[in-house]
């Protein structure tokens, strides 16, 4: 797990970077020729400059491999096995691990909020003001808003996740503590596929996370259709994501169990 943390610090100050980069970047000739940077940032010449684009993309690779090796790591400490089954009746691999306490679950919602707020909201709130990243150039200035859209909308995803996971949780330990007699119904193969296997519910709320956080960047430029469509659109995905994983009960299986075929 150790290796992930250090590889998602990288992607955040890989991502710093470019937008330090980027925002720097000023034209002396056409953005695709001969692009400079002021003192020789990073010690590059212009004809190297003009093929950094791809630099947006380092972060998220990090981020990518981080994801794997925390996911991993916290897999493999707690029960991992496989078991024989018949057709679909269910997973071949079986994941069981402990959940988190609904308290640390809302810090975890609490720290992808902050970094949401600090992507987004805030370079957003500047730029109507006529601050950055509103005063960089208009060509590299594409490059700043692209990186705070994909990252910031990650991180919206994310929150968007732990969201619907959150009242998913709540609802579910608030039927167990008052021995719901739903929990005893017979158990329903759709609601075991949606919600426990696929987990429906969770990608509906990082889908909807990511279109309304990243709405926003579109406040700067007047753009009252391009912020309420993807606005209103996420918004219904997370309170379908909710709803539905206000369904889990009828999995009738337990929180931080999981299955998979292999």
């Amino acid at each position: 797990m150790g290796i992930g943390l250090v590889l998602a610090a990288l992607g955040v100050v890989a991502l710093v970077i470019n937008l330090i980069f980027f925002s720097l970047v000023y034209d002396l000739a056409p953005w695709e020729k001969d692009v400079t940077v002021p003192g020789g940032l990073f010690a590059l010449s212009p004809s190297q400059i003009d093929q950094l684009s791809f630099f947006t993309a380092i972060p998220g690779a990090l981020f990518l491999i981080a994801f794997c090796f925390i996911c991993s790591a916290r897999v493999l400490r707690d029960r991992l096995g496989t078991r024989e089954t018949v057709g679909l009746e269910g997973g071949t691999v079986v994941s069981e691990n402990t959940y988190l306490s609904p308290r640390a679950h809302l810090g975890w919602l609490g720290v992808a909020l902050v970094f949401w707020i600090v992507l987004i909201p805030v370079p957003v709130l500047l730029a109507v003001r006529g601050g950055w990243p509103a005063t960089v150039r208009e060509l590299p200035q594409g490059h700043v808003w692209a990186n705070l859209g994909i990252y910031g909308g990650i991180t919206a995803a994310v929150a968007g996740t732990l969201l619907v996971s959150h009242f998913k949780k709540q609802h579910y330990l608030a039927l167990v503590a008052a021995h719901d007699p739903r929990l005893d119904e017979p158990q329903r193969g759709i609601w075991r596929w949606a919600t426990f296997r696929w987990r429906f519910d969770l990608w509906l709320g990082a889908l909807g996370g990511a279109l309304s956080g990243a709405s926003l960047i579109a406040l700067p430029y007047d753009g009252v259709v391009a912020l309420a469509i993807p606005l209103a659109l996420g918004t219904s995905l997370m309170v379908l994501g909710v709803l539905l994983g206000r369904q889990y009960w009828r999995s009738h299986m337990p929180l931080g169990l999981a299955e998979s075929f292999a």
